[in-house]
């Protein structure tokens, strides 16, 4: 499977990238930046350096939109740490592609057969699709990490951090007419690593170890919580494993403004949309530590993560 990769990289797109490297069904063909979780330039930074660290410098990573369609972000630094992470890495050895994310999409999709798992706020994907639409022939599917269909949000009673920053640019992409897999918090929430538990821990490959340090970063800077949520991750594990989960087919729209805003409404039967509203949580969350324990991943010599 051929796939870009569209992140705002926190703490949860990290593990979710260290899934995809080691994960050998997906050809990583690129990585776009989105501000999100943090600014772009941390989320930029972070990308970067986490790809340098894994020993995929080799994949190019290009920048994306600092704001979404309409006002601005609202960065969730008390969630994922001071930078967007709970660890330190090197400094990366690749620099950024020369192309902004729009473009570089669009040069992707450009031999067809593309697959975007989207991560963070979904604004590079509706500016790709809104301003080159014959890119939408050459994408297969895209996979979303976002919303709350039969489920509380995160930010809102109703609404998810990643369509509630960008709702416009969420009704772009549901609308377009590409078949879109949606992983919200309804199978999101589903499954954790916890606090206690020990198999997440420790590890020998340099993915889980960042993973570990990463979680337990997390942990410390939230103790009063035991679980760890796994949306990100859930949502690279649809596109490689989808028999985890289970599906209701349809479409989707979000309300763009009021006390609603952000909040995912299907409707079930004909649409373009493949909603993940049930999962095995127990094949799930092994896929999870299965993929973050292969030994895909090579760190450069010597390389060490800082802090954390």
């Amino acid at each position: 499977m051929r796939a870009v990769i569209d992140v705002d990289t926190g703490t949860d797109d990290a593990i979710a990238l260290i899934m995809a490297v080691n994960s050998p069904e997906l050809e990583i063909a690129g990585i776009t930046t989105v501000a999100g979780n943090a600014s772009l330039t941390d989320t930029t930074r972070n990308t970067l350096r986490l790809m340098s660290y894994l020993g995929r410098a080799d994949v190019p990573v290009s920048q994306g939109a600092n704001k979404p369609l309409e006002g601005r972000f609202n960065f969730a630094y008390h969630y994922h740490g001071a930078g967007g992470l709970t660890t330190r890495l090197p400094e990366a050895e690749s620099r950024l592609a020369e192309t902004d994310a729009t473009e570089f999409m669009r040069d992707l999709a450009a031999d067809g057969d593309l697959t975007i798992i989207a991560l963070g706020p979904l604004t590079n994907v509706a500016h790709a699709l809104s301003r080159y639409p014959d890119m939408r022939d050459g994408v297969s599917r895209i996979f979303v990490m976002g919303g709350a269909v039969e489920v509380a949000g995160n930010v809102t009673s109703s609404a998810e951090f990643n369509i509630h920053a960008d709702p416009r640019a969420a009704n772009v992409v549901f609308g377009s007419g590409v078949p879109v897999t949606l992983v919200g918090l309804d199978v999101g929430d589903a499954v954790s690593l916890d606090r206690g538990e020990a198999d997440w821990q420790s590890g020998e490959s340099d993915g889980e170890e960042l993973a570990a340090r990463i979680i337990r970063g997390w942990f410390q800077i939230h103790p009063d919580r035991s679980r760890y949520v796994l949306c990100d991750p859930l949502t690279v594990a649809t596109a490689v494993a989808p028999d985890v989960f289970e599906y209701r087919q349809g479409t989707v729209v979000v309300d763009e403004e009021g006390e609603s805003l952000g909040k995912t409404r299907a409707a079930y039967g004909d649409g373009n949309v493949s909603i993940a509203l049930g999962v095995d949580k127990a094949r799930a969350r092994a896929f999870v530590l299965e993929r973050l324990g292969n030994h895909l991943t090579q760190r450069r010599e010597g390389a060490k993560t800082q802090g954390g």
